[in-house]
């Protein structure tokens, strides 16, 4: 899916007079990653004043996709959290339309993301940068004790704040046996929140073995 750029009139937070700008209204972050960068960086749909020079953000609708992450995050205007049932109705509505349609080839199977402004936007793309670099300590760890390194379903270890990736046992592929390769990882040394939480809820009675990409 490729990503949208609108045009459209928008207004100064100091009432000058409207003027034409130009925002994203979807950002495919795997097609364009600059996109990404410009999220994180508070510079998506950031546009200027003609009239005073100042800036400020177009406060509109957004759709943010990442396929290999398998996140979907309909973004909401600030100014409608009054009407935030009435627009979860629509963001399902529309995830169904763009799963069946857009998407089918992907065969989601994972549910979209709502947040109101960007700054909310902003704040998950961090959040998931922050986990990914510590999956990626976690499988440098496990590396280095020999373990092979599996990598969870992404929407599956982004819903129970599980690693990215994770030790993989040789032969024990349940539950147990992910608890054990993970608790052996720990005991090295390594201080992964992450990894420690997966390890608990692998560790509980009853635990399905963990969703693998």
């Amino acid at each position: 899916m490729k990503s949208i750029k609108n045009e459209g009139t928008v207004r100064c937070p100091r009432h000058c007079e409207p003027f034409d700008a130009e925002y994203w209204s979807l950002v495919s972050a795997d097609q364009d990653p600059d996109l990404k960068t410009a999220v994180l960086g508070g510079e998506l749909n950031l546009v200027r004043c003609p009239e005073c020079g100042t800036f400020f953000h177009h406060d509109g609708e957004l759709i943010y996709f990442d396929a290999p992450a398998e996140l979907l995050v309909f973004v909401f205007s600030e100014k409608d959290r009054a009407k935030e049932s009435e627009l979860l109705a629509r963001m399902r509505e529309d995830y169904n339309i763009i799963k069946n349609t857009l998407l089918k080839q992907l065969n989601m199977d994972y549910p979209p993301v709502s947040v109101f402004g960007l700054e909310a936007l902003k704040n998950i793309l961090q959040e998931e940068e922050k986990n990914r670099f510590e999956s990626e300590v976690v499988a440098a760890a496990a590396a280095s004790l020999e373990f092979s390194v599996a990598r969870l379903k992404p929407s599956y270890a982004r819903q129970h704040h599980f690693p990215f990736y994770v030790p993989a046992p040789a032969q024990d592929r349940s539950a147990n046996g992910f608890a054990v390769a993970a608790a052996k990882v720990l005991k090295s040394g390594l201080a992964s929140t992450l990894l420690r939480h997966f390890e608990d809820k692998m560790g509980e009675d009853g635990a399905d073995a963990p969703i693998l990409l």
